[in-house]
């Protein structure tokens, strides 16, 4: 087990409808949940390792709800990592160095270790607005959800104080979702997004 810590910008998203119900271990909206989630991480370390600036994206998908496990998943690590950063994001990542965060909980809800890429990793918070770009293997692109009423941006949040992944997570929309590779292969949009900012063993 390794001695890890983190902080990062979060980015999740996924298919469900906004708010995602699998935060509340509740039925996913259209059955299973599938989507595109990404860590920016500020500052942190494993094991001596320094891991500030480095990203981080999962692509991911459960045939139903996540706790009912038999899922699949990607892990993709930011090009710009050195060896020793690539090899402490993937032992974290896979849920393999321990406690922290959704990794170790989340591993033993797949059915078989996470595929692991290493490529060019674009990831962009700006308030509301956010972005997720992993090359050929996928995207997605965030935005406040609008009023239908009068067009006016949604000034929600979903606070979980006893949350694993987020806390407090601004609720925004998801749109243009694909992930392609390791297993997984959809698409998605006009759903569930959250921004937080995540602490992990910190």
């Amino acid at each position: 087990m390794s001695k890890w810590w983190s902080r990062a910008d979060y980015i999740e998203t996924c298919n469900c409808a906004h708010g995602c119900p699998c935060n509340l271990t509740m039925l996913p909206t259209h059955g299973g949940c599938r989507g595109l989630e990404a860590f920016a991480i500020r500052e942190g370390e494993c094991d001596g390792v320094r891991l500030d600036g480095i990203g981080v994206a999962f692509g991911f998908s459960w045939p139903g709800p996540i706790h009912r496990g038999h899922g699949r998943a990607l892990v993709y690590i930011d090009e710009r990592a050195s060896a020793a950063q690539r090899a402490a994001l993937e032992k974290i990542a896979t849920g393999e160095a321990g406690p922290g965060g959704p990794f170790e909980i989340f591993r033993g809800t797949f059915d078989e270790r996470p595929a692991v890429v290493v490529g060019p990793l674009k990831l962009s918070v700006n308030g509301r607005h956010a972005s997720i770009d992993i090359g050929k293997h996928g995207g997605v692109k965030v935005d406040p959800i609008l009023s239908d009423m009068d067009g006016s941006e949604a000034n929600a949040r979903l606070v979980m104080p006893d949350g694993f992944i987020f806390k407090d997570g601004a609720i925004v929309n998801a749109h243009d979702g694909h992930v392609h590779g390791g297993g997984l292969d959809f698409t998605y949009g006009m759903s569930s997004g959250f921004i937080a900012e995540v602490a992990y063993n910190a």
